[in-house]
C-alpha cells in the first residue's frame, strides 16, 4: 500500500494546534507500521529554520495553475525514518518521503495562517496552490498513491480535482482519497469572487457544489467528493449530523453520514510520559506515583501562589477562545478562589479573554498565575504538577489535553461532547458536565473537590486515569484498516481480486 499524507501543517515541522500534533504522530506510526508512506507540507518559514540541513532541492519544475496563471515552485525533499528509541531521524535524500512544497511569496511568513489582526488575505490562493502543487508532482514524479489522506479545508479540493480537471491523469486512474474533518469550525470560506482561483468556473457554484450561502467553501468540496470521511472521535461524528454542531454542514454530512468514520486521536507517549519526562521536577508511573507531589511542590514555587500541597490546583491549557468554554471559566473562578482553590492558565487567544484572565490575576495574585502564550516546558510542568485540568469546551472533535492529563494523574473535568465524552469516564477517570454554563461546571468541580478531599478515592481515580491507553499505535490501526478496505473495495470494483 502506497499512502500520501497532506497537511498544512505536522509535527515537529509545523504546528499551530491539533492538527499538527495528529498528521505528525500518524506519519511516524505509519513509518513504524512499514507502511510505503509520504507527507506532503508546505516549506514555512519556521520550517526552514530548524530543517534547511535536513532536506535537499528535488530539482524538478512545475506549475500549479492559480485561476488564468501558472505559478512555479520548488520540492525540498528528505529521507524519514524511526529508531529504535522512537527518534524521528531525518536525513536528505531525494528519494525521501516527506516533500515540502516551497513557494516563497505564500510560505516565508512568521505565521502559518496570519497574525492577531486576522486571516492572510491570500488564504485561498496559498491553499489552492499547495493542493494543485501537491498534484502537479504526483504527475511529474509519477507518484501512484493507492490512498491519498486530506487534512481539513486547506487540501479538500484535493478529492475534487482527482474527480474533475485531474481524472484523466493515469497516475491518479486507482487513488482513492480519505478527508479528515479535525474541527468542523474551520471551512476554508472565501468570497465569490476567490473560485476562479480553483481552475473551476460558476458550473461549480451551486448547492451540491463550492457554493454556500453566496460564498465559496472549500471544506464543502471534499466532503462531498472525498471517497470516506473521517473525523477525529464517534461521537463528533455524530454531532456534526446534527444543525447545533454541523456548523452549516450537517445537511451535507447526512448526505454522506454512510462514508463517515470517527476515530480517536491518541497522543505520543514519547513526548508524554511522566516516567521519562526531561521537563517536570521528578519523574514518576503507576509504582511511584506519590512522586507527582514533587511536581506540584515545583509548580507552586514555579507559579508564586500561595498554595499548600493539600489545597487544590486546577489547570487550563489551551486556546482561551469561545469554542474553548473560556468565559465559563471566569464566571465561575472568583466563587471557586475563595474556596481555596488556585488556578494556572497557559495559552492564547481572543484578546477580550487574555484581557479577562489578566484581570482575575490582577484581582487574585496569591490564586492565579496566568502564562499568554505556550512554552514546552511549562506545559509538562503544569500537567505534571496539577491536580486537575478544565476541558469545559462547548464543542470539542476530539481533544488532546484530556488525554495528556489522563497519563500524568492530573484529573480531567469536561463537558460532555464531542470526544470528551469518549474519553474521560464520569467519576472514575475525570468528572463530565452536560449543560453549559458556569453553574454546571462549578457542579462539576465540586465533585471534583469531594473526591480530591477523600485522598484514598483520589489516589484510586489518578490510577485508573494513568492506566488508560491513549497511544497512537491503537488509532493508527483503524486508519490503516480504513484504507485497506478502500484498496479491497477498488480492487473488488475493477475485478482484480
Amino acid at each position: 500500500m502506497k499512502l500520501a499524507l497532506v497537511s498544512a501543517e505536522a509535527y515537529p515541522f509545523s504546528k499551530t494546534g491539533g492538527l499538527g500534533d495528529v498528521v505528525g504522530s500518524l506519519f511516524k506510526e505509519f513509518i513504524k507500521a512499514g507502511i510505503d508512506v509520504t507527507l506532503f507540507l508546505p516549506f514555512y518559514k519556521i520550517t526552514r529554520d530548524n530543517f534547511s540541513n535536513s532536506v535537499v532541492n528535488a530539482e524538478i519544475v512545475y506549475g500549479a495553475p492559480i485561476g488564468l496563471n501558472t505559478l512555479f515552485g520548488a520540492v525540498r525533499v528528505a529521507k524519514v525514518s524511526v529508531d529504535s528509541d522512537d527518534n524521528l531521524i531525518i536525513e536528505p535524500s531525494k528519494k525521501g518521503n516527506l516533500f515540502f512544497i516551497e513557494h516563497n511569496n505564500f510560505f516565508d511568513r512568521n505565521e502559518l495562517y496570519g497574525t492577531n489582526h486576522g486571516e492572510y488575505l491570500d488564504n485561498a490562493e496559498r491553499f489552492v496552490f499547495f493542493s494543485r502543487a501537491v498534484l502537479e508532482i504526483c504527475k511529474i514524479m509519477n507518484l501512484n498513491f493507492d490512498v491519498i489522506h486530506c487534512h481539513d479545508w486547506h487540501t479538500a479540493l484535493i478529492p475534487l480535482y482527482l474527480k474533475t480537471l485531474y481524472r484523466e491523469c493515469s497516475c491518479f486512474e486507482k487513488t482513492k482519497t480519505v478527508l479528515t474533518v479535525h474541527n468542523l469550525g474551520y471551512q476554508g470560506i472565501f468570497p465569490r469572487e476567490k473560485l476562479e482561483l480553483t481552475g473551476f468556473g460558476q458550473e461549480m457554484f451551486h448547492i451540491d457544489g463550492l457554493e454556500f450561502y453566496g460564498m465559496v467553501n472549500f471544506l464543502k468540496g471534499g466532503l462531498f467528493n472525498a471517497d470516506i470521511i473521517t473525523t477525529v472521535s464517534p461521537t463528533y461524528a455524530k454531532e456534526i449530523l446534527t444543525p447545533d454542531y454541523g456548523a452549516g454542514l450537517d445537511g451535507v454530512l447526512r448526505k454522506r453520514k454512510e462514508n463517515l468514520v470517527g476515530i480517536i486521536n491518541g497522543i505520543d507517549y514519547k513526548i508524554w510520559n511522566p516516567e521519562e519526562d526531561p521537563f517536570i521536577a521528578k519523574k514518576y508511573g503507576l509504582q511511584n506515583i506519590n512522586d507527582k507531589q514533587k511536581n506540584k511542590e515545583d509548580l507552586i514555587a514555579l507559579a508564586g501562589i500561595n498554595s499548600s500541597l493539600q489545597d487544590p490546583i486546577i489547570a487550563f491549557i489551551g486556546r482561551m477562545v469561545y469554542q474553548k468554554g473560556i468565559d465559563i471559566v471566569v464566571d465561575a473562578m472568583p466563587n471557586l478562589i475563595k474556596n481555596g482553590i488556585s488556578f494556572i492558565f497557559e495559552g492564547t487567544g481572543e484578546s477580550y479573554y487574555e484581557h479577562k484572565i489578566r484581570e482575575l490575576q490582577n484581582s487574585y495574585p496569591s490564586k492565579v498565575f496566568v502564562f499568554i502564550g505556550f512554552d514546552e516546558a511549562l506545559a509538562h510542568k503544569i500537567y505534571a504538577g496539577a491536580d486537575s485540568l478544565l476541558v469545559p469546551s462547548r464543542y470539542e472533535p476530539c481533544g488532546l489535553s484530556q488525554l495528556i492529563a489522563m497519563r500524568y494523574g492530573t484529573i480531567p473535568i469536561c463537558r460532555k461532547t464531542g470526544g470528551l465524552s469518549d474519553t474521560v469516564e464520569d467519576k472514575v477517570t475525570g468528572f463530565l458536565f452536560s449543560e453549559y454554563s458556569s453553574s454546571a461546571l462549578n457542579h462539576a468541580i465540586s465533585r471534583f473537590i469531594e473526591i480530591y478531599n477523600n485522598k484514598q478515592k483520589f489516589l484510586e481515580m489518578i490510577r485508573e486515569a494513568m492506566k488508560r491507553d491513549f497511544s497512537w499505535s491503537n488509532s493508527s490501526k483503524k486508519y490503516i484498516e480504513l484504507y485497506r478496505g478502500l484498496i479491497g473495495e477498488r480492487e473488488r470494483k475493477t475485478g482484480t481480486i
